[in-house]
């Protein structure tokens, strides 16, 4: 689990502009910091080897610069103050306009407060952006307490007994740093109303929701303009968990599952109780709405109750509840766990266009072969366009019917078969091929990614239909008809095609379309018609859009060929 010190660095946001500066602490003025006596103290004091500099120019910019190094059990370089006197007691926080190179630094102020009897300090970490210039917001509610790196939770700060400010890097990465800063100056105070998060910050009740919005880097969203409408849980609302939900939850490798719970108390906008109860309901950032109803007495968020309503807010409105409120679980169906993954919106709209959406989100279960977006944009420019119309509905489901496979095949035991039937009827060949593992032309980048009514195979090419033949076609090669000729050449232009060889796949349609212009069997105005074409297509230097234009002639010439 995360150190508080860890949690509270996720806590602290870069803002492009923030208004309400007040205060002035340090100005960088020659005058100035001649009397606050910046000072620079490395990891030296322990044994490390980090060397740190800090330059103030005549324009009143404080550059602190160095080399962080990790030998010797170091990696901190810090800046600070000689001894001050400062009371901030009427403000909110620190704001710092600096300038950084995409690491982040830490605020440490110490008060008098001790730890063995010795000097302790209070710290929080804020991100900065390389190159430039952003005003960071340091509430002094997060501040944690810290001595020789062990954090004291339970140290209390008091901004009106601060003793020394500092600054200090400290993230465990070698290499050079440079942070810029041009001013340090309080925000807030008590003609400030606070937003959201600081509201329930300060309110007592809500320890553990800070503590998780921060685990799930949800506080900058909740500090920014909004309105947000946060149905807040109180500490006793999430003590009433399961045993060991949690701290689960709060686990790094269980933030996006963290994410979804909170994002599911939030609602965009500022919404009253009046004016929820009246929807009845409302969507949250999750995407999932909750229910807002009036039953038995009292007001229920889902099956929460209300505590407390209402609570205004700078950035709008906090309802207080009981319980914490859990989102449905999500589906896990093939077309839900696609989406989920992000690579497959090709393949997803292709699905609906075809009328299979259904499949994807049925009980009977399936294999996908599924291209990625990336398989999908290598196809020729208005390909993928051209087959999600309407009037292309059928070749657009033949395409799709090959990428599926009834049942749940894994890829061993698909590599075992060495081959197996597709939804559509056509054969599909698994093999290994130079160390990767090939279903026909295509690789299979990702295997066995489960669903529960299947499992996805990821693929990094478009699968093609190849042409029919017959046994009887087969053997009458020594003079094959026009349509024998076409079908001949697709299944060598197919395999070619995927293999990348698009050059060889256009050559292969092109002789064929030549052979076409030849044959006696054509009254001489086809002729001449497809010698044109061959001509016209043959100037093309896109060897992709040759093929497949070549290919789109040919299927034009085979439909005549087959209606006849």
């Amino acid at each position: 689990m995360k150190t508080q010190s860890a949690i509270a660095a996720i806590l602290f946001t870069c803002l492009p502009a923030v208004a309400g500066e007040r205060q002035p602490v340090a100005e960088f003025t020659p005058e100035e910091s001649e009397k606050l006596d910046w000072r620079i103290v490395d990891d030296g004091v322990m044994g490390g080897l980090s060397q740190g500099k800090r330059e103030i120019g005549q324009d009143g910019i404080l550059r602190f610069f160095g080399t962080l190094s990790l030998e010797n059990n170091g990696g901190f370089s810090s800046l600070r103050t000689g001894p001050v006197k400062l009371d901030l007691s009427d403000a909110e926080g620190l704001m710092l306009r600096v300038k950084g190179d995409g690491r982040t630094y830490q605020v440490r102020l110490s008060t008098d407060a001790e730890y063995r009897g010795r000097e302790m300090s209070f710290q929080a970490a804020f991100p900065t952006e390389k190159d430039k210039w952003t005003k960071v917001k340091v509430p002094f509610a997060r501040l944690v307490g810290t001595w020789r790196g062990m954090d004291l939770p339970d140290k209390a700060f008091d901004p009106a007994k601060i003793r020394r400010l500092g600054l200090i890097l400290a993230d465990k990465k070698e290499g050079p740093f440079e942070l810029r800063v041009d001013w340090i100056r309080t925000y807030g105070g008590a003609e400030s109303k606070p937003g959201v998060v600081a509201a329930a910050a300060a309110d007592g009740r809500f320890g553990t929701l800070a503590k998780a919005l921060g685990a799930a880097g949800l506080v900058e969203t909740l500090q920014g303009d909004g309105p947000f409408t946060v149905f807040a849980p109180t500490d006793k609302a999430f003590a009433k968990l399961p045993e060991g939900t949690l701290d689960e939850l709060l686990k790094p490798e269980n933030r996006a599952k963290l994410q979804s719970v909170l994002k599911y108390h939030v609602i965009a906008g500022s919404v009253g109780l009046a004016d929820a109860l009246k929807a009845g309901s409302a969507g949250t950032l999750l995407g999932e709405p909750v229910n807002i109803r009036f039953a038995e007495g009292r007001v229920r968020i889902n099956e929460a109750t209300l505590l407390e309503a209402d609570l205004a807010c700078a950035n709008g409105v906090i309802h207080v509840i009981d319980s914490v409120i859990l989102p449905p679980e999500p589906a896990n169906d093939l077309a839900s766990v696609a989406k989920r993954a992000g690579t497959f919106g090709t393949l997803l709209a292709a699905v609906e266009a075809a009328g299979f959406s259904g499949a994807l989100t049925g009980d009977d279960s399936l294999t996908l072969l599924a291209p990625t977006d990336a398989a999908f944009k290598a196809l020729p420019a208005g390909t993928v366009e051209s087959l999600l119309k309407p009037e292309n509905r059928d070749q657009l489901r033949a395409i799709l019917a090959l990428h599926a496979i009834p049942g749940k095949v894994s890829a061993g035991d698909a590599l075992n078969a060495g081959k197996a039937k597709a939804l559509g009827g056509g054969e599909l060949r698994f093999a290994i091929d130079g160390g990767r593992l090939k279903v026909n032309q295509a690789t299979i980048l990702q295997t066995d990614i489960k669903a529960d009514n299947g499992v996805i195979h990821v693929i990094d090419s478009v699968l093609l239909p190849e042409a029919k033949t017959d046994a009887k076609k087969e053997r009458n090669l020594d003079s094959p008809s026009p349509a024998e000729r076409i079908e001949a050449a697709i299944t060598r232009g197919v395999a070619v095609f995927n293999r990348g060889d698009h050059a060889g796949c256009a050559a292969i349609y092109q002789d064929c379309m030549k052979a076409l212009a030849a044959d006696p069997s054509f009254d001489a105005a086809l002729r001449r018609a497809l010698g044109e074409r061959v001509k016209e297509l043959g100037a093309i230097g896109d060897d992709t859009r040759r093929a497949w234009l070549l290919r789109e002639s040919l299927d034009q010439v085979y439909a005549a060929l087959e209606g006849n």
